[in-house]
């Protein structure tokens, strides 16, 4: 606990330090400006699930994170970013040690015309909670398209991922996921959105690890108050591992696991520069072939920071 704590002292004069250099203008060798970004978050989670469902904090805990971005035109059309992210997470209890990650992304941004972008993008990131493992370090390449009209938005992406798990028993797994997201703006703050994804991951060196899973999530944003939007959203999500038993299955089939999860969101802060602050809480009304995973469950949080 006390090296978390120091950890966390260590985030917290790094945001600082980010302050500092945000306020000296940079140029890149063209002559333009360097667009530079950085956010610094505190957040806590509280649960009644002891496990891993999804690639976020699922376990209670408290963290703090923080990342920095530069982006300079390389053309009138094309943008490249650079991105740098640290972090840690305080699990509760003594069942599991802090979880330190970091990463860092290079992106190029592509206007193909007024209304369609390309994104490539690619990412290393270390010691990230997973479904299949607590621990695990990944690399990926994505390639997004971006259609925009109007107040409709399209986006879909595929993402090529590799990871080496941090647990004793390591080992690699390769995968991919496809996702797809369709925005409906209403007016400022105002907006509905749809997002859909499908992933798989396989591993040689242990084939409990592989498994395919797919998303649906609804979420609407409403303002009720200047800078204050009410987020209401449920979310589906089932997936099933390849060489995982499910224990008390009648037939013995191979594990599969699936919940519904209403959620209310109160979210304060514009999207620019300058603080925000998130409240959280959804249920999960989940069902499994195991009967170790039928327990439904709350989680609740909440995030504090400041985008500079």
């Amino acid at each position: 606990m006390h090296y978390a704590k120091s950890r966390f002292s260590h985030l917290a004069r790094l945001g600082l330090a980010m302050l500092a250099f945000l306020a000296t203008p940079v140029l890149a060798a063209n002559g333009d400006p360097v667009e530079i970004g950085a956010r610094i978050e505190a957040f806590g989670v509280q649960s009644d699930l002891t496990m891993e469902d999804g690639d976020d904090f699922d376990s209670s805990g408290f963290g703090i994170r923080g990342d920095v971005s530069a982006t300079v035109k390389a053309s009138t059309r094309t943008e490249i970013t650079i991105d740098v992210d640290a972090g840690v997470f305080d699990y509760e209890g003594d069942s599991r040690g802090t979880l330190e990650t970091v990463g860092a992304a290079l992106a190029v941004t592509h206007k193909l015309s007024d209304s369609v972008e390309l994104r490539v993008r690619a990412r290393r990131v270390e010691n990230i909670a997973v479904l299949e493992a607590f621990s695990a370090d990944q690399t990926s390449a994505a390639a997004r398209l971006e259609w925009t009209q109007g107040d409709n938005r399209i986006r879909v992406e595929g993402e090529y991922r590799e990871r080496e798990y941090d647990t004793v028993d390591q080992g690699h797994s390769k995968g991919y996921r496809f996702s797809a997201q369709y925005n409906r703006r209403i007016g400022p703050y105002h907006w509905f959105r749809i997002d859909a994804r499908a992933e798989k991951m396989s591993s040689d060196d242990d084939t409990r690890r592989s498994f395919d899973r797919r998303v649906v999530e609804m979420k609407y944003s409403l303002p009720v108050a200047k800078r204050l939007r009410l987020r209401p959203s449920v979310e589906y999500r089932e997936w099933a591992y390849d060489d995982r038993v499910a224990v008390g299955d009648p037939q013995g089939d191979l594990r599969e696991d699936s919940y519904v999860a209403p959620a209310i969101e109160l979210a304060w802060g514009r999207d620019g520069r300058g603080p925000y602050a998130q409240a959280s809480a959804e249920y999960r009304f989940r069902e499994s072939n195991d009967t170790r995973y039928t327990q439904d469950g709350a989680r609740v949080g909440i995030k504090l920071g400041y985008r500079f």
